[in-house]
């Protein structure tokens, strides 16, 4: 095995363990929000990707979309600072939003190795400060 097909393989495995999470797919966040159920889960969620306001991760295995539970409060609401969050992660070439997953839920130096999806619920402006450092900073900044 190549070193490619060995990166492939890490790749599905680390997806695989973070869709064993089990996260919310849209009806669950739909029923959260406190939509009624006859209220089209699925345009909901979409909208709600679509506005950058939570990041949904497509399950293959589920054929729909699920939503990492970082993005929640203690009682299912979304918090307000993911928007701000989502709006420094680029989203180009992403829509199944796996690229974003795999930044959020990997180790991060300016973490101490800690994940941002663990830090998020308690400290999301060390986060977002962290996003905006490696996505939107000038290289020029470090000299």
């Amino acid at each position: 095995m190549d070193s490619s097909e060995t990166a492939v393989n890490v790749a599905l495995d680390f997806r695989d363990e973070l869709l064993a999470k089990n996260w919310p797919d849209d009806s669950e966040v739909a029923r959260l929000a406190g939509l009624s159920a006859d209220a089209d889960a699925g345009e909901f969620g979409a909208r709600a990707r679509a506005g950058r306001i939570l990041l949904g991760i497509w399950s293959a295995p589920r054929r729909a979309f699920v939503y990492p539970a970082f993005q929640f409060d203690q009682s299912g609401k979304p918090r307000p600072e993911v928007v701000e969050l989502l709006a420094l992660l680029p989203m180009g070439g992403d829509q199944g939003g796996w690229r974003r997953a795999f930044w959020l839920y990997s180790p991060h130096v300016y973490l101490d190795d800690r994940l941002p999806a663990d830090i998020f619920p308690s400290d999301p402006v060390c986060v977002l400060n962290v996003a905006f450092q490696e996505f939107h900073a000038s290289t020029d900044t470090a000299w």
